[in-house]
């Protein structure tokens, strides 16, 4: 009975490394893809939705795609782009959104479009996007008035220093883990 007890016991030590190796590979679940300089601005007292930014580098051969982006921190997430169109030429056909947006980049604190607008006449809007193009070794950098990541509907309340969880998902269906500190600007 003693051998019995003792092989169920090595049989047991056995599994449990085979899944402390399982569990490790998950965390690394794209190790050529890293993000670094994360970071997410603060909202102002009577907002409820935030941009973050950060660099997102491809360290592999092959060129990835992040296609979506999700956080515990918020009840939605979204990839989005700032970029000058001109009047009546903004992407309603692909049925984006268009929002004026104020000095700071962040949407809705314009008192109106013509607070958004440059000279030319073009404007500053803000749209999702499906999608941010990684390539291989390359990168990303998400930054005001560029490419960020919106989040709508914050949980809590957020304070300068708070760490903000992200995770983003590519195109090959793996995830890269990101972990953001709230802060007022660049």
């Amino acid at each position: 009975m003693t051998t019995r007890v003792r092989n169920m016991g090595l049989g047991a030590i056995a599994l449990l490394g085979a899944c402390g190796m399982c569990c490790a590979a998950l965390a690394a679940d794209n190790p050529n893809v890293v993000v670094h300089d994360a970071w997410v601005r603060m909202p102002a007292a009577s907002r409820t939705d935030t941009a973050a930014y950060m660099v997102i580098e491809n360290k592999g051969t092959t060129a990835r795609t992040v296609v979506s982006a999700s956080s515990k921190d918020a009840a939605k997430v979204e990839l989005h782009e700032m970029k000058m169109v001109s009047p009546g030429k903004a992407d309603a056909k692909d049925g984006m959104s268009n929002m004026a947006t104020g000095h700071d980049g962040m949407p809705g604190m314009s008192q109106g479009a013509e607070k958004g607008k440059e000279p030319g006449g073009q404007m500053m809007t803000m749209m999702p996007v499906a999608r941010i193009g990684l390539p291989a070794k390359g990168r990303a950098t998400l930054a005001p008035n560029g490419y960020h990541v919106m989040m709508f509907g914050l949980k809590s309340k957020l304070s300068e220093g708070t760490k903000v969880s992200i995770t983003f998902t590519l195109d090959d269906g793996s995830t890269v883990p990101v972990t953001a500190s709230v802060r007022r600007s660049q």
